[in-house]
């Protein structure tokens, strides 16, 4: 779907462009050495083209994409009835930064609970009425969502 694939032990640290630039990490873009995590930055585009209906970087050509992501920094834009949960870890998955990008174990974790949440009926309000602070966030979501749940990576930092 997204290119070219391989083993991770052939691949580790790979370099060159294989992909498809709307949904592509920006250090694969840059031709830099990559990990595992450009699979991460994709699967948060994917996750805001499922929340949104919209192609990625939609009124632009896949290298003015590419030339967003990589030169400028650019994501597509969250919209305001995007679940805090859900937008924090869409922002985290397309984090400039590998590194501080989740596993995979820890993005299934969060849709686990992010799911268990929405069953169990729990609140979980518009991202509008909680950009206060961070606090405020975690506030409004305890007992639903919280860094207490034992996952590597806390939902919120």
């Amino acid at each position: 779907m997204f290119g070219t694939s391989c083993l991770e032990t052939q691949c580790r640290e790979a370099k060159g462009n294989m992909g498809t630039y709307r949904w592509m990490a920006p250090e694969m873009i840059k031709e830099k050495p990559y990990t595992r995590k450009v699979d991460v930055y994709s699967f948060g585009i994917v996750i805001w083209e499922l929340t949104t209906a919209l192609l990625p970087f939609q009124g632009m050509t896949p290298v003015q994409a590419a030339f967003a992501v990589a030169e400028k920094n650019e994501r597509p834009p969250l919209p305001a009835s995007c679940q805090p949960a859900l937008a924090h870890l869409i922002k985290r998955c397309w984090s400039e930064n590998p590194s501080k990008r989740p596993d995979f174990s820890n993005i299934v974790a969060v849709l686990d609970k992010y799911e268990e949440c929405v069953k169990e009926g729990l609140p979980l309000t518009s991202h509008a009425s909680l950009t206060k602070t961070k606090n405020a966030i975690l506030d409004r979501l305890k007992g639903c969502v919280s860094a207490s749940h034992n996952l590597r990576f806390p939902l919120f930092l």
